[in-house]
């Protein structure tokens, strides 16, 4: 399921995104790590999520209760959470989805959303520690297995990093591989960004897929229209 990783994008241009049922990406992550975006832009685009029907994640900058809990406060349809690399974590995270007695979530103000824009056939909210480490990814089969939790995101750039390979080498793809059968035998999601929709072409069946950011797509878009004027 193809998707868009917003950083900078505002409302009224995320609308035009939308507009098109045709075109449109199948979900959103609103990145509160990384990027511009901030707590007060959050409610305006899932909003327009909302009324464009499509359904979107929210990346929080931690592992804090406090921030997952909003998250899911202000209507996101999950969470995204970074830098996850054990059980033990990965249960914080999904204790902090849920009221008690099951959870630690605290219980107040939920947006009412303008249209329910879950993701088909999916979790609501779909719990999605990130496996962006190499500890992590040692730890990956732990993380999966944790009750709760829905999958695994990879941060193939971090990831990467940490483990000392190139983000489009061999040893990712083949990381990727592994996590992919990991998954599929506990009956759980992958996903993860791609580089792009070529590198994308590249990976085993992921269950989403954000193909690119707002910022690099405007970018690509800028480019081809004016370099090709030159």
């Amino acid at each position: 399921m193809p998707g868009l990783w917003l950083t900078v994008l505002g409302p009224a241009a995320l609308a035009a995104v939308l507009a098109d049922a045709t075109t449109r990406p199948q979900w959103l992550g609103v990145d509160l790590q990384h990027g511009e975006i901030g707590w007060p832009d959050v409610p305006h685009l899932l909003r327009c999520a909302e009324l464009h029907d499509t359904p979107a994640l929210i990346r929080t900058a931690d592992h804090s209760p406090a921030a997952i809990g909003r998250a899911l406060d202000l209507g996101a349809r999950g969470v995204v959470v970074p830098a996850v690399e054990s059980a033990e974590q990965a249960a914080a995270v999904v204790a902090a989805t849920r009221f008690a007695p099951a959870g630690t979530r605290s219980d107040g103000y939920r947006r009412p959303p303008a249209r329910p824009a879950a993701l088909p056939g999916l979790p609501d909210p779909l719990v999605l520690p990130m496996v962006e480490t190499a500890a992590g990814l040692g730890a990956a089969a732990d993380i999966v297995g944790t009750d709760g939790v829905s999958g695994v995101f990879v941060g193939p750039i971090d990831l990467a990093r940490s483990s000392g390979w190139r983000p489009d080498g061999p040893e990712l793809t083949a990381a990727v591989a592994g996590l992919s059968a990991l998954t599929r035998s506990e009956q759980r999601l992958l996903a993860m960004f791609a580089l792009s929709p070529e590198h994308a072409a590249t990976l085993p069946p992921l269950d989403l897929v954000a193909l690119g950011t707002d910022l690099g797509l405007l970018g690509t878009a800028v480019s081809r229209t004016f370099g090709a004027s030159r």
